[in-house]
């Protein structure tokens, strides 16, 4: 019986099979080495893009807010500009419209699912593995809860000031709800306030895309994937640029011609007045 010490092909027979077996192992923790960082290359894209998304989301939540500010704004001074004696001549008929509408101040909320999910998994944040994306992020979520808190504290202070004059009628002057409320020096400055929350929420939309557009950046998304992934239907790009300046939203008062052309209430008064 020959010796397997010193058979050539026995111990050829025996380097292929651990070769074999080296290499089958190797493919198998191989591939699924490769496996694990596909999926958490994926789940990494996802958590970004749904971050992100829920920042471009609260940026388009505020710009409603700004809009309907804006009208409020228009009716404000519209209102502010009526001469009192022409309110008092005319009584609370064409006016109490306005009035209820010039004090529903928009509030806002936003979900805060994705802001929940990032900030309290630190596995997530390992997971991303670009610390300066997590502290970005959640830079951005810490001046969303800001906003949404101060714009809705004010638009509650904004409204009282129906209430203040409402329920202490006798002690304020005239006959009208609306011309104790355009006689009142508190409560006109309150309905000049519309013109600063429009700018500021302007300003808030722009500033928190500016950040997000970083985001996007250290992250390695492209911003038409964001807004895709946001809303499939939005077809608008946001340009970049440098840190927004509050002054560009600041905006005159429009001419009165123009605030009656587009004011429904303007226009009833105007056919009362013509009767």
């Amino acid at each position: 019986m020959p010796n397997k010490f010193f058979d050539r092909n026995w111990w050829k027979d025996f380097v292929v099979a651990i070769l074999a077996t080296t290499v089958s192992i190797v493919l198998t923790f191989g591939t699924s080495k490769l496996v694990e960082l596909n999926k958490q290359k994926k789940e990494r894209r996802l958590t970004a893009l749904m971050v992100m998304s829920s920042i471009e989301s609260f940026a388009r939540s505020i710009d409603e807010s700004a809009a309907a500010w804006d009208r409020l704004d228009s009716v404000a001074v519209w209102l502010l500009r009526m001469p009192i004696d022409e309110v008092e001549r005319l009584g609370e008929g064409p006016f109490q419209d306005a009035v209820n509408e010039v004090f529903q101040a928009p509030i806002i909320h936003h979900d805060q699912t994705a802001e929940t999910i990032f900030s309290s998994n630190i596995d997530t944040w390992k997971n991303m593995g670009n610390f300066q994306f997590v502290n970005n992020v959640g830079a951005c979520f810490s001046q969303m809860n800001w906003i949404e808190q101060k714009i809705n504290e004010d638009a509650v202070e904004y409204a009282g000031h129906q209430a203040r004059i409402f329920n202490n009628f006798s002690d304020y002057p005239g006959k009208t709800f609306t011309e104790k409320l355009l006689r009142d020096e508190q409560a006109r400055k309150q309905l000049q306030l519309p013109n600063s929350f429009k700018a500021w929420l302007a300003y808030c939309s722009d500033n928190l895309r500016r950040m997000n557009r970083n985001n996007m950046k250290l992250i390695g998304i492209p911003e038409e994937e964001v807004l895709a992934f946001t809303d499939a239907r939005a077809d608008a790009a946001i340009e970049d640029g440098p840190e927004p300046e509050y002054s560009v939203f600041v905006k005159p008062y429009p001419d009165k011609e123009s605030i009656d052309s587009n004011l429904d209430y303007a226009r009833r008064l105007d056919s009362l007045l013509n009767n």
